[in-house]
């Protein structure tokens, strides 16, 4: 009994920091997104004020 409770343990503490690890990895890789999408859109933007400053 005390072999299974053991098992239990170290999966739910292999799941529990995995959970961790790949929730702090999903929050950097969409605050890098964010900011390369935020940069994206003001290049954007200016490309088509020019376009329109033009005609």
């Amino acid at each position: 009994m005390d072999c299974i409770k053991g098992i239990f343990k170290f999966f739910f503490i292999l799941f529990a920091t995995t959970a961790v690890v790949v929730g702090a990895a999903i929050a950097v890789l969409a605050f890098v997104f964010k900011k390369d999408f935020e940069e994206l859109e003001q290049k954007t933007k200016e490309i088509v004020s020019e376009i329109e400053a033009n005609n």
